[in-house]
């Protein structure tokens, strides 16, 4: 039994829930960036592979090995190659980085691709306070009160701001938020309940910390 399951996650090797929650976002948002970043820098050399400056440096390459062979009596007999281009223009890749510049560029779209739209949809669970199984229920549960003229509403949405904090802890300002994205050892700090303020931290239901014990259990049930 896993608190708050989301799913099971093959990458982590591990089953995502309240514990973990958190890292595995965290994951995929870095998985993200970096494959956005890697996608950006391999871009514009990606673009010049068989341009005009791609021959036309192969060209210039071959001629200022030719020449050097007509100086060198004993490279005069020298075959050119692909590896005995050089980097002549700035920016335009040889004939030997093509083939790894190429599989970058397309891993790093493919993947950044997948990967920033999984990331975009636990942000959008994260903002209504679902999990990926509860997100397939509430439509269920939506569907079936479209049926009866009803609306449903999610018990466990506390609003934007209270479910990134049930997920990454409380901030004192969103220009701050980027402080509760760093890596680091610390636990949830609100129990997975839709209880408004403080009464929903986790060290307020420590057995012998909380004089309101009686009173929490009440706005539990209620």
């Amino acid at each position: 039994l896993v608190l708050n399951m989301d799913h099971y996650c093959p990458w982590m090797f591990n089953t995502i829930g309240y514990f973990n929650y958190r890292y595995f976002v965290n994951f995929v948002m870095f998985v993200s960036i970096g494959m956005i970043y890697g996608a950006f820098i391999t871009y514009h050399p990606f673009m010049l592979l068989d341009s005009v400056d791609y021959h036309m440096q192969i060209t210039q390459s071959r001629k200022l090995f030719l020449d050097a062979a007509e100086e060198d009596q004993f490279h005069r007999k020298a075959t050119f190659r692909y590896s005995e281009v050089q980097h002549l223009i700035p920016g335009v890749p040889t004939p030997h980085e093509s083939m790894p510049l190429a599989f970058c560029f397309m891993i790093c779209v493919a993947v950044g691709l997948s990967v920033t739209i999984l990331f975009s949809f636990h942000l959008y669970l994260i903002c209504t306070a679902q999990t990926t199984i509860e997100f397939h229920g509430n439509n269920m549960k939506k569907a079936r009160c479209e049926e009866v003229g009803e609306t449903y509403s999610n018990t466990y949405d506390l609003g934007v701001k209270r479910n990134f904090e049930q997920v990454w802890g409380r901030f004192n300002s969103w220009h701050k938020f980027w402080i509760v994205l760093l890596p680091s050892l610390r636990e949830p700090e609100f129990l997975p309940v839709p209880i408004k303020g403080i009464d929903g931290r986790r060290e307020k239901w420590k057995i012998g910390e909380s004089e309101d014990n009686e009173e929490s259990v009440e706005l539990l049930q209620v």
